[in-house]
């Protein structure tokens, strides 16, 4: 019966899940927009404001984990040992974790035997909350997280509750006496599966999905597919750049950015393209755009994004000499980036 509907429903269902998967522009402005004064009017509905003060708040932001079920095609296998000492030594240095989504795999596992085979890394996650230092939002791959009711059932006793997972956080602070906002969300904003009303994602998580997983059925993604990838990285810089004094940093892509690219000299840390400077008429980027990059590259390194002692970083863990190393792949000063917004 599988191989059966696997040869009638796989290739209409892969290619329209192919088209939905690949946001057009203006779908990715309108809800990114909308997600950002939703959080600034509505506090506490989809998304949570915070005040940052610079000279002491520490906050470390990973995404893109796919926690699975540690069987051969568990992403996150392999880079749980890094994981796991990056935890650590945030929990040790008072940082409060951010867990910008994609944490859980729930297109190929569900969410038993993803929760089951990852309680290390998942309590480990809940130490942060007992300190009052943890948010959480939702992706496209734990869109299931949506719904309370579903974040109530899984992770009743790992975590306290009510956990709240959002679709997005603002970080709100004042540098040399202009505003900044600091706009955090997954960054799926826009695909029409993963970003609807209540009742079609309720569809997409517990019908589409499961049907997904039992055929087997591959979709492209931006953190696949290198085109959907750049993309969707140039849409993210084109909405950011077009709010001022506002960094978005968001997952998604499994790519790191840092500041959209503007300095660095690595050529696949940047999000220049001809397009950008053609469609904004300017020389250079704007460096307002952020990817914290993932947590399952094959080599089992993973990087993130650091807001810390008036600082944001990009970094990688990284196992050398027997042990986890935490470098700084690029730097900057809040107060000389905010001059360039």
């Amino acid at each position: 019966m599988k191989r059966f509907l696997q040869k009638i429903l796989g290739p209409l269902l892969t290619r329209l899940a192919a088209k939905a998967s690949s946001p057009q522009r203006k779908d990715v402005f309108s809800s990114l927009s909308r997600l950002l004064r939703n959080i600034e009017k509505n506090k506490g509905k989809k998304g949570i404001m915070l005040d940052l003060d610079i000279s002491i708040d520490k906050f470390i932001i990973f995404s893109d984990h796919h926690k699975g079920n540690k069987d051969h095609g568990d992403d996150f296998a392999n880079n749980e040992p890094n994981y796991l000492a990056a935890l650590n030594y945030y929990l040790l240095n008072k940082f409060t974790y951010i867990n910008l989504g994609d944490a859980e795999e729930l297109w190929k596992y569900n969410p038993r035997e993803v929760i089951s085979k990852n309680i290390t890394a998942l309590r480990s996650e809940a130490k942060f909350q007992q300190e009052n230092k943890y948010h959480k939002t939702f992706g496209n791959h734990d869109l299931i997280w949506k719904n309370k009711l579903d974040v109530d059932i899984w992770f009743k006793d790992i975590f306290s509750l009510p956990l709240p997972v959002w679709e997005g956080i603002l970080l709100k602070t004042v540098i040399n006496q202009k505003q900044l906002s600091i706009f955090l969300t997954h960054g799926h904003q826009g695909d029409k599966m993963s970003d609807n009303n209540a009742f079609s994602t309720w569809i997409v998580s517990h019908i589409w999905r499961p049907l997904q997983r039992y055929l087997q059925i591959n979709v492209n993604t931006p953190a696949k597919d290198f085109t959907l990838r750049d993309k969707h990285n140039i849409m993210m810089h084109d909405w950011s750049s077009r709010h001022e004094n506002l960094l978005l940093i968001t997952g998604h892509t499994h790519k790191p950015v840092f500041a959209s690219g503007l300095y660095s000299d690595h050529p696949n840390n940047t999000v220049n393209d001809t397009k950008i400077a053609a469609a904004q008429n300017q020389s250079k980027l704007k460096p307002s755009y952020f990817n914290s990059g993932c947590c399952c590259y094959n080599d089992g390194d993973i990087t993130g994004i650091e807001i810390c002692d008036g600082k944001i970083a990009l970094i990688k863990w990284h196992w050398d000499n027997n042990a986890s190393q935490r470098f700084v792949l690029e730097e900057k000063e809040l107060d000389e980036l905010i001059k360039e917004l």
